[in-house]
């Protein structure tokens, strides 16, 4: 009989590490999902209120934050649902009962860590464009003064016509393949 119970022991030791393995990798992917998100969420910020140098207006940042902030908002629900399969796997463990009703919800929060990484690729694919849009606009501004043509304002006119209220509109086209 002690061979039996000798077994049970191991038995149930062997699920404990199993699920502790299963706790810490789950942690690890949650402080990496809300490290990665929260960074993006600070520089987006940083940029907005101009302590980090940028040529795009804080209205244009609100993709870009939106994507952060919805990563940080998948991984509290990864965090929630692993919650309940902590809740589940220690209860199988005391009790000694082997069931499957963990599944579902580690698949939610694997959802969900997923739904995580992908606001925030998203988020970066956004700041990544706003950028190039930035760097587009500098250059198109360096070429027309370079042409002779007066830079254009937010609202389409030249600085010219913007100084004095009066003279022409002109629309410039410019050409994209220099």
């Amino acid at each position: 009989m002690p061979a039996v119970t000798d077994n049970m022991s191991s038995n149930r030791l062997g699920r404990a590490y199993a699920y502790q393995a299963l706790s810490g990798v789950l942690t690890l992917g949650f402080k990496f999902l809300a490290w990665i998100n929260g960074l993006g969420v600070l520089v987006v910020i940083l940029c907005s209120l101009g302590l980090v140098q940028a040529d795009v207006s804080s209205s244009t940042l609100r993709l870009p934050l939106a994507a952060f902030t919805a990563g940080l908002a998948f991984c509290g629900l990864a965090l929630l649902w692993f919650y309940l399969v902590q809740t589940s796997l220690l209860g199988q463990m005391i009790s000694g009962q082997s069931r499957r009703s963990h599944w579902i919800p580690l698949f939610c929060a694997m959802v969900a860590y997923s739904l995580s990484l992908a606001a925030f690729v998203i988020g970066c694919w956004f700041t990544l464009g706003l950028s190039g849009l930035a760097s587009q606009g500098g250059d198109y501004s360096q070429q027309s003064e370079e042409q002779g043509i007066a830079p254009l304002d937010q609202s389409g006119r030249a600085s010219d016509d913007v100084e004095s209220g009066s003279g022409p509109r002109k629309v410039v086209f410019l050409n994209r393949r220099a």
